[in-house]
């Protein structure tokens, strides 16, 4: 019997899938919005998880956006717009981007290229985390010490071997090296002491849970001269005028809040499913990072 495989999704992810697939002897059947039923040997799916449900924050009774006098919109929502609607919605505001991931460091550099030192924009964030330049330094992407063949021995896998265990471990100090020295260009080239922006983790660590950013072109050009303003806080909360920031006695004022606080990836894939049996095969938090490897 021809042994069928079903991948939900065509984009870049499904097609990927498709190619190894097809490599491995099975029989891929790729699907996309069309009414139709298909009996298959196991389903991969390729919905990609990083959309279409934002995460927004849950704050406490009249500590929340209802409070406030200004607009909040999540990161995803600012994205759809064209680039005149989104100019028009940030011109002349004060605006505060929630998050530090590369959806809230590009949409702070729009801001600036849209209001400049008049009205900076503030990137409120929680924890610090590794970001690369957006060029190659010495001509080399720093992508190619992670991304290749060798660079996957050294990382611990689900259901490893002996001999890959064993070889991983021999390999890790060769791996601490390989981070401290990244972490070492970075915090020289960005500047990072100066701004308070030294990750407590690994660069190694952010860059095996995907949460490595690519710093927008002059980013921290745009921080020194004060377009870009850089505030760390464990919390916050809205008020009528702005938001409350841990620590701040008054408000920081603002008139848009952009909220780029990720998606619920969970939820998406368990609403995908009707039955709730299927529903509980999804599993997982929302505060947790799902590595991509093979």
């Amino acid at each position: 019997m021809e042994r069928q495989v079903g991948i939900i999704g065509a984009g870049i992810s499904g097609l990927l899938a498709c190619k190894y697939v097809l490599e491995m002897g099975f029989n891929p059947i790729v699907f996309e919005a069309k009414p139709s039923v298909y009996q298959v040997v196991f389903v991969i799916l390729c919905v990609g998880r990083f959309s279409d449900v934002p995460n927004i924050p849950v704050f406490p009774l009249n500590q929340g956006p209802e409070v406030f006098d200004g607009k909040v919109v999540h990161s995803m929502h600012y994205s759809s717009m064209d680039d005149i609607d989104a100019a028009k919605f940030i011109e002349g505001k004060r605006v505060t981007v929630v998050g530090i991931q590369k959806s809230a460091l590009d949409i702070a550099t729009e801001c600036t290229m849209v209001n400049g030192v008049e009205n900076p924009c503030t990137v409120l964030y929680r924890n610090a985390h590794w970001s690369i330049p957006h060029y190659f330094p010495w001509g080399v992407p720093l992508a190619l010490l992670y991304f290749n063949r060798f660079a996957e021995l050294m990382i611990h896998k689900p259901g490893e071997g002996f001999m890959l265990y064993l070889l991983a471990t021999l390999l890790s100090p060769l791996r601490w090296l390989q981070s401290k020295f990244v972490e070492s260009y970075l915090k020289w080239k960005l500047h990072l002491k100066k701004y308070n922006m030294i990750p407590k983790q690994s660069f190694n660590k952010d860059a095996f849970s995907c949460t490595i950013a690519i710093t927008p072109d002059n980013f921290f050009d745009r921080v020194e001269e004060g377009s870009i303003i850089l505030k760390k806080s464990a919390t916050f909360s809205f008020c009528k005028n702005g938001l409350m920031i841990e620590g701040d006695i008054a408000p920081l004022e603002t008139d848009v809040v952009i909220l780029a606080t990720g998606y619920k990836g969970d939820e998406k894939l368990k609403n995908i499913f009707v039955s709730s049996t299927f529903q509980k095969y999804i599993f997982g938090a929302s505060n947790t990072t799902v590595p991509l490897y093979r």
